[in-house]
């Protein structure tokens, strides 16, 4: 035990002075975070997102879903009626408009009715969409002839989270964070094995398991650090709050932290050269940088990409981290992300298992 300690305190020792570790890591995602924070510290957006329920599928509705998604001011989003009041709900929807069924037909009768949920926390983009929808409404009106119209709205404002740019960035500034301090042990063992310390290391009783124990507790360590740091920038100069327990969010950081840790192990696993390790970091981690979430929402990413993206730890990461800061939730809405990360964990570890060498 006494080994294990002083292996800890040694490694612990040896990243607080990799000055070029936290920089590159902590200083990226603080500066991201104030770049970010300062250019979008407003609520607008450049199109009104607006969530559209068909819920009777006649040439009626097809022709208003039609002109909505026409509209350059709007983007369009289709499902289910509890799939977009949860969305609108969680802030990823400034509007929905319900098309009831029997929709159609009323229309035909020149009493239809159409449903809009706003979203009340913004009025200048719930004055937007009300302008816009009323618009498209307008038109179908006058094109059908009847008088007075045909179709009427009922408006509903609904009370959401108002979330800002900087309440989005900061979990995925986070997520960055964790993503670069903790790749970056794949590296640091193939720079050990090149300098011959894993050699030297290897003529110790010390077993493989118990250096990459140490290795991971002490990044563990100074990611839970890092992560303190950077939500107390957020919250002290752009006033992000955590609405989720703490305890919950220290433990997403740590699974999250321990999966690319596992990822920066199975690297070096199987790397001989300090060149091709830092080239494959790279080919790793900036596809995940930009494809999983860090700085904007990879939901509406197109089809193709669909498979790649939920492929990524950081997706997970990032979404357990969001779920936890803006929304407080609890273990339910975060369970499916830390299991696909544990999946990487064990994945990775098998691969470390199986290749891992001290030459």
């Amino acid at each position: 035990m006494a080994k294990i300690i002083i292996l800890l305190r040694t490694n612990f020792i040896m990243l607080v002075r990799q000055r070029a570790l936290i920089i590159s890591s902590l200083g990226l995602a603080v500066i991201s975070m104030l770049v970010f924070g300062f250019l979008f510290s407003g609520n607008g957006t450049s199109k009104t997102r607006l969530g559209v329920v068909d819920q009777d599928y006649s040439p009626v509705a097809a022709q208003i879903v039609s002109q909505l998604q026409r509209s350059d001011a709007l983007q369009i989003s289709t499902g289910a009626n509890a799939e977009e009041q949860q969305a609108l709900k969680d802030g990823n929807r400034d509007a929905v408009l319900l098309i009831p069924s029997g929709f159609g037909q009323q229309f035909v009768q020149g009493g239809a009715h159409l449903q809009v949920f706003y979203d009340q926390s913004n009025p200048i983009t719930a004055a937007t969409t009300q302008l816009t929808v009323q618009a498209v409404v307008d038109g179908i009106n006058r094109a059908a002839l009847h008088e007075p119209g045909p179709v009427t709205l009922e408006q509903q404002a609904v009370a959401v989270k108002d979330l800002r740019e900087i309440d989005f960035i900061t979990p995925g500034m986070l997520g960055m964070l964790l993503m670069w301090a903790n790749l970056a042990v794949g590296v640091q063992l193939v720079n050990w094995r090149e300098l011959g310390i894993t050699k030297r290391l290897a003529a110790t009783p010390l077993r493989p398991i118990t250096m990459i124990s140490a290795q991971v507790v002490a990044r563990l360590v100074l990611s839970l650090v890092q992560a303190v740091v950077l939500l107390a920038l957020a919250i002290w100069i752009f006033n992000v709050h955590i609405y989720g327990n703490l305890w919950l969010l220290a433990l997403v950081v740590a699974v999250g932290a321990f999966t690319l840790l596992s990822l920066g192990f199975a690297i070096a696993s199987f790397v001989r050269k300090s060149e091709a390790a830092n080239s494959i970091l790279l080919l790793v981690s900036f596809p995940m940088m930009f494809l999983g979430g860090s700085y904007f929402s990879v939901n509406d990413a197109p089809s193709f990409l669909q498979p790649v993206v939920h492929a990524m730890p950081l997706y997970y990461l990032n979404d357990a981290l969001r779920q936890v800061i803006e929304y407080g939730a609890g273990w339910s809405a975060i369970q499916t992300g830390i299991l696909v990360m544990l999946a990487w964990i064990v994945a990775s570890m098998l691969v470390v298992w199986r290749a891992f060498k001290w030459l």
